[in-house]
């Protein structure tokens, strides 16, 4: 039986912020062969921009900086995986 239920509100208990920068900043240095044509800093501002917030469908997201910054060695699906 469920007793309670906890909802995390803007950021109360986990920083999304944080979190997805630390995730960029990661799947930049695991996929640095497919994106070190990319300055890291602008990967990681475009893809925060793109994202707002978490509003918008990471394969949209993914597939608007494949198409901005012509990234060929990396399909969108595995970013989306990944």
């Amino acid at each position: 039986m469920i007793k309670a239920a906890l909802f995390d509100l803007d950021g109360t208990l986990l920083n999304r912020d944080a979190s997805v920068a630390s995730f960029i900043a990661e799947q930049y240095e695991r996929l640095r062969p497919s994106l070190g044509h990319i300055p890291k800093a602008l990967y990681k501002e475009r893809l925060t921009e793109l994202d707002q917030r978490g509003y918008v469908w990471k394969d949209k997201v993914y597939a608007q900086l494949i198409q901005e910054f012509q990234i060929e060695r990396v399909a969108m699906e595995f970013l989306l995986e990944d």
